[in-house]
């Protein structure tokens, strides 16, 4: 009997280090990403910016005159009443030969 209890002991002894094992995960390092904002201030434009950048803008623009004919153009060609590359070819030849004369007008 001496042999069962000594035997049984040293099978406990045996399986508690083994059961421990078995609650304990093997450590395993895992790389992992976070996500921070970071915020710019922007300085915002001054009413004087604002203005000149509105002033420059109505410069750049066409004439009412000359929107309504680029639209009609642009318009005739969606409606395939003409060609797009004949409409590109007009627009084209139009805003150049309005360039011209205003450098003309500006030269006098």
């Amino acid at each position: 009997m001496s042999s069962t209890t000594s035997s049984s002991t040293a099978h406990r002894t045996r399986r508690q280090p083994a059961s421990k094992s078995r609650h304990e995960a093997p450590a395993i390092p895992v790389p992992y990403v976070t996500a921070e904002l970071h915020t710019a201030k922007i300085p915002l434009p001054g009413g004087e910016n604002v203005a000149s950048a509105v002033d420059t803008v109505r410069h750049q623009m066409p004439s009412r005159d000359q929107l309504l004919f680029y639209g009609g153009l642009t318009a005739a060609a969606a409606f395939s009443i003409i060609e797009w590359p004949v409409a590109a070819a007009i627009g084209i030849g139009n805003a150049l030969v309005q360039r011209s004369m205003h450098k003309e007008a500006g030269k006098s």
